[in-house]
């Protein structure tokens, strides 16, 4: 296909396609065979068919409509990027689903097309159940990659690193035996599966894979993983695993060792169906609906010995969720490390903005800047997610996400809202600051102090065991909500140790161990956005109470308080935590005069 293909003729020629095929109507997820939230451009659909770039988004082809659903992060961006032809639809309680469009606008006979490896079994099941007395056909040769044909981008093949239990603190065998544990439980508590002594459990979640085999690798940006698909035995023999990959990463003499002490056995990644549809054992084989791709599913069920248990929860990002010490000990040094850098960031854009009276400063600059200082820091291995740095009314797309060829300039009189992280081989950051070199306006002034104030009476929350993120979600709202005002984003979620910068509990009670962000906002269309993001340590208070411990110690915009609205209890709480960032900092600072000096005003008691 031709590289100057237009939006509109990728459409055309999609619903040419859909006319051969026999599909009325065909759905295109944002994801991957693997349930991904970030995705390797090979499986860009979505932004290759309609120019949308969010990381969620679900579209509807007709031979009359083009519809493309997105959250409340994406409703900015999504209008400014979709093709002509497109129409954004909203995600949200109280807006028209996917489903109940097609219900209300496509008859009972209709076919639909869908690739079924893009849709794990809860959701594909979902699907048809919301929309019984339909078609679904599994759309095997993707039509989109067909439509991309040979330009579609090839997927990475860069070498599987091992990471030392230095930075896991357990090794792949105590990893065997944890995951066993937790397997174990779940067999004992169920009457039909008690005569089964041996098992396997198929993983098909790439960060579940990449900790439990401590193993990472580079084959989607900011996501330190490895496409894998894993199978883990318990047989009378003892545990292994059997690994579907591009033996190709896999090919040296360090990384044949490794899996030969793991009891790690290599099968071509392609293999994967082929190897579940033959398979005969007497084994019972665990999988979680959750993750497993409705295609693969369906070659499961084709299992002729054995039984199939379905598993309510993901077993390991459940584990994976709680960290160790050593993981929690790594979390405090990568944050420390981030904060050193980010100081040295905002110094340096002082300059520029206040010194020097720069107004050709770009975002994309910025953002530049913003990875570069990191690089020197130890065991940096790259960003966490692509950087957001937003000046002005950017700042309001709550996804902004600057490049080369689409970014604004900023200056001193802007509010400027920088969301970055870095991967260190001993954790993962996500750190967002709001910042303002100029004379901020009240209203400017007011919607940061309350965001603030959320932030801060979130991490200082103490609340009940069995309490889930949704539970305390509103705590740092209030602040907004007494105004009338809200932010269309969740405040928490959790972030991976060196994985992926979001992973769970999703949905499920926080426990001790789970590092989450408190990131609260305010975005107002067309003017500013404000976000204050720190990471947290989920802590026992006492038997029946959990709280919170800041591993982020980056100092607030004194320049964006306003006083009137923080009483003296907030005022002695900032001004402790910034004695204790300049306590942190200052040290690892001292040969960088310009930040140190940035650091001491800004740490100055309020």
């Amino acid at each position: 296909m031709s590289k100057t293909m237009s939006g509109e003729d990728k459409l055309h020629i999609m619903r040419i396609l859909m006319k051969e095929r026999g599909y009325d109507a065909y759905i295109i997820p944002h994801g991957d065979q693997h349930d991904n939230e970030y995705i390797a451009e090979s499986d860009e659909r979505i932004k290759f068919i309609s120019n949308f770039s969010g990381s969620n988004g679900l579209g509807l082809v007709t031979q009359d409509v083009a519809l493309m659903w997105t959250d409340g992060r994406y409703y900015i961006q999504i209008e400014k990027e979709l093709y002509p032809g497109w129409k954004m639809k909203k995600m949200g309680r109280n807006e028209e689903s996917l489903s109940q469009y097609i219900l209300s606008n496509l008859p009972k006979n209709s076919v639909i097309g869908l690739d079924f490896s893009l849709f794990t079994q809860e959701r594909a099941s979902s699907l048809r159940t919301k929309l019984n007395g339909y078609t679904f056909i599994d759309d095997l040769n993707n039509l989109i990659d067909d439509i991309w044909g040979t330009l579609k981008p090839k997927y990475n093949c860069n070498k599987v690193i091992i990471l030392p239990v230095e930075f896991t603190g357990s090794s792949v065998s105590d990893k065997y035996e944890i995951v066993d544990l937790a397997i174990q439980t779940i067999i004992d508590s169920n009457e039909d599966l008690k005569g089964y002594k041996n098992y396997r459990m198929l993983l098909s979640r790439l960060d579940d894979i990449a900790w439990f085999l401590n193993l990472r690798g580079n084959d989607i940006p900011y996501n330190p993983v490895f496409f894998s698909y894993a199978l883990f035995y318990k047989t009378e023999k003892g545990f292994f695993t059997e690994l579907f990959v591009n033996k190709n990463k896999f090919d040296s003499p360090e990384i044949d060792k490794y899996c030969e002490e793991n009891k790690i056995k290599l099968f071509d990644y392609k293999n994967i169906l082929e190897h579940l549809e033959n398979s005969s054992s007497n084994l019972v084989t665990f999988l979680d609906e959750e993750s497993t791709n409705h295609r693969m599913y369906q070659k499961i069920l084709n299992i002729e010995e054995g039984k199939v248990s379905f598993l309510s929860e993901d077993i390991v990002e459940d584990l994976k969720s709680v960290k160790n010490k050593v993981e929690i000990e790594g979390y405090r040094k990568a944050n420390i490390k981030d904060c050193v850098a980010l100081i040295k960031f905002f110094s340096w854009m002082e300059e520029e903005l206040v010194t020097k009276n720069r107004t050709d400063l770009n975002e994309y600059q910025i953002g530049i800047k913003n990875k570069q200082v990191r690089e020197d820091q130890e065991h940096f291995m790259g960003e966490s997610f692509a950087p957001i740095c937003a000046g002005g009314a950017n700042a309001a797309i709550i996804h902004y996400e600057q490049n080369e060829n689409l970014h604004s300039d900023v200056n001193k009189d802007l509010i400027i809202l920088c969301d970055t992280g870095a991967q260190y081989k001993d954790g993962t950051t996500d750190i967002t600051r709001t910042v303002h070199y100029g004379n901020p306006t009240k209203k400017e002034k007011e919607m940061y102090t309350r965001v603030l104030l959320g932030n801060l009476s979130l991490e200082r929350l103490i609340f009940k065991k069995g309490k889930t993120l949704g539970h305390i979600d509103m705590v740092p709202r209030s602040f907004l909500l007494m105004v009338g005002e809200d932010y269309l984003h969740g405040t928490s979620h959790g972030v991976g140790h060196f994985l992926n910068v979001h992973e769970g509990p999703y949905g499920k009670a926080l426990k001790a161990g789970n590092i989450i962000t408190n990131e609260p906002g305010y975005y107002e269309k067309d003017n500013f956005g404000i976000r204050i993001e720190n990471e947290v340590l989920v802590i026992e208070k006492d038997e029946k109470h959990l709280g919170f411990e800041n591993l982020t110690f980056l100092p607030y915009e004194r320049n964006l308080i306003d006083m009137n609205l923080i009483n003296n209890d907030f005022k002695k709480y900032i001004d402790d935590f910034h004695k204790k960032c300049y306590e942190i900092l200052s040290p690892l600072l001292k040969d960088d005069i310009k930040a140190l000096d940035y650091l001491k005003r800004k740490t100055e008691p309020l």
